[in-house]
């Protein structure tokens, strides 16, 4: 016998094998949820934008009767309000079209998306 064999069981040993392979395990898991975690998390964030975007349209073509300055002022206070900042804000005719963007912060690169929403006149619905 050898004195390697002795000490260390020889390169038939497999002892410790499972350490690795539970070690690398752990690692592709988290790696695994971290990938999840961003994709939720830049999910959340264009749903975010989306209702900000809704919500400033509905609210610049309700203000927009008093101009559409007034209704381009008032769709940027509320994309703000709702985590959203205002790019773009058209009239055409009675109808305002904003685009907002959001920041997700839970990427590196290409973190912000952009959402555009349209609203027309409000009119009386209800008899």
């Amino acid at each position: 016998m050898s004195a390697m064999t002795a000490v260390t069981g020889g390169w038939d040993d497999d002892r410790g094998a499972a350490t690795v392979v539970a070690a690398a395990m752990i690692g592709v898991l988290t790696l695994l949820l971290a990938t999840v975690l961003v994709l939720g998390a830049a999910v959340a964030t264009r749903h975010r934008a989306a209702v900000a975007a809704d919500l400033a349209a509905l609210a610049g073509a309700a203000e927009g009767v008093r101009g559409q300055q007034a209704g381009c002022e008032r769709a940027r206070v509320l994309a703000a309000r709702n985590g959203g900042e205002l790019r773009a804000c058209t009239w055409q005719g009675w109808e305002l079209e904003v685009d907002v963007v959001s920041t997700c912060g839970c990427l590196p690169v290409a973190d912000s998306t952009t959402v555009r929403a349209r609203a027309g006149p409000v009119v009386k619905v209800m008899r």
